[in-house]
């Protein structure tokens, strides 16, 4: 039998470490983005997290940019910001009362010739900045000031016919039923009645407390299946943002003696819960006293 001499068999050596792992190819190359972090510095790193996994649960709190949920099962699970911040909500509902000047709203309208709207808007959502390094496309364009149509993606100021969508910012609503919205350079003015819903979708936990229901999808490295690279986070609540609540059933939550800025039950997880992120600019006028636009 012929002998391979030393340089040869170096070489087949090198070449069978270069090959492919169980001839599969690249193992993160088919992973989602981002889940190779998944272990939270725990085990080895060079592992993806490649199992899914679905759970709902409640709202314990955040770690940095770690959701920690309470699984119905009763084990905790920490989750991890998914990459795109839009896929991280908080959603709940709202009435008139909850508006405030320089809120950031979207909505969509049917608008005829002239750019007069045919009829009330269905739905108006409030919403919060975000860093839009992270966004593309139609969903970067929920974000940004402006008004988009399909007809004519990516012009902000096309001419106001046919159904567009409206991004901008709140500048008031009338007695009359009028939302006065300014969208990038341009005011628009649309009519909102009984039926039209306000929601309020934030993708932060400025108005989240402890116990908000959450569901999670995600990917984990086995065995840790508590520790979750999120691809979406839901977190909702049955609470009603404008709401009038009586000052006596604000009052009963409270021990006597006890401090109103101690009750933790009426606070958001690092914000007001009234106010979030949007506290009331000093040139905003109560909802009685806004003019008619």
């Amino acid at each position: 039998m012929p002998r391979l001499c030393l340089p040869l068999l170096a070489l087949v050596i090198l070449t069978l470490n270069l090959l492919p792992f169980g001839g599969s190819g690249d193992r993160l190359a088919a992973q989602p983005p981002g889940t190779e972090a998944a272990g939270f510095g725990q085990g080895s790193s060079t592992l993806p997290a490649n199992e899914i996994t679905n759970f709902k649960g409640a709202l314990k709190g955040m770690r940095r940019n770690i959701v920690v949920v309470e699984k119905e099962d009763g084990s905790e699970a920490l989750v991890a910001l998914p990459e795109a911040i839009s896929s991280f909500q908080f959603v709940a509902k709202a009435t008139p009362a909850f508006l405030q000047r320089g809120m950031l709203v979207r909505f969509s309208a049917n608008f005829g010739p002239g750019g007069v709207p045919l009829a009330p808007v269905e739905k108006i959502t409030l919403f919060q900045p975000v860093d839009l390094r992270s966004l593309h496309g139609r969903t970067k364009e929920q974000f940004t000031p402006g008004i988009y149509s399909d007809a004519n993606r990516g012009n902000r100021n096309q001419p106001m016919v046919g159904k567009l969508s409206i991004v901008g910012r709140l500048i008031g609503l009338a007695p009359n039923g009028v939302l006065a919205v300014q969208a990038g350079k341009i005011p628009v003015q649309v009519p909102v009645d009984a039926n039209t819903t306000l929601e309020v979708r934030y993708n932060n936990l400025a108005l989240a407390q402890e116990g908000d229901p959450v569901s999670v999808t995600g990917f984990y490295q086995p065995p840790n299946e508590n520790q979750v690279k999120a691809d979406r986070i839901t977190i909702t609540t049955d609470r009603v943002y404008g709401e009038y609540q009586p000052a006596t059933e604000r009052k009963s939550r409270r021990k006597r003696g006890d401090k109103a800025d101690d009750d933790e039950s009426d606070k958001a997880l690092g914000s007001d819960p009234e106010k979030g992120d949007n506290p009331k600019p000093d040139d905003a006028q109560p909802e009685t006293e806004k003019e008619d636009s």
